[in-house]
């Protein structure tokens, strides 16, 4: 899991690395064929939107997917506790609304 984490914190640093530099160093390279040059910040706008879409959806697999798993581990463990809280909870409810 902190290999994920690591990986996608290392692809959105290299990706603002190069959007920073891609002004900067090659723009004579990003010229197209009808002789119009593409327009710099909608580039880097439109890379780093791409890195953000994928690092959304990858979070969210791993809440959709992973979440409820640990969830249930960590109700399962605590499931006394919870149960102490719950009946308390329920005991000043009735005694607060009576």
């Amino acid at each position: 899991m902190l290999m994920r984490y690591a990986m996608l914190i290392g692809a959105a640093g290299t990706a603002v690395f190069g959007a920073i530099n891609l002004g900067n160093n090659n723009s004579d390279l990003m010229l197209v064929d009808a002789g119009y040059g593409a327009p710099q910040p909608d580039l880097s706008l439109w890379v780093l939107g791409m890195i953000a879409a994928f690092m959304v959806l990858s979070f969210g697999r791993v809440v959709v997917f992973g979440l409820p798993s640990m969830m249930g581990n960590w109700f399962g463990h605590n499931r006394t506790w919870l149960f102490a809280v719950g009946g308390g909870g329920l005991i000043y409810a009735l005694l607060y609304l009576t």
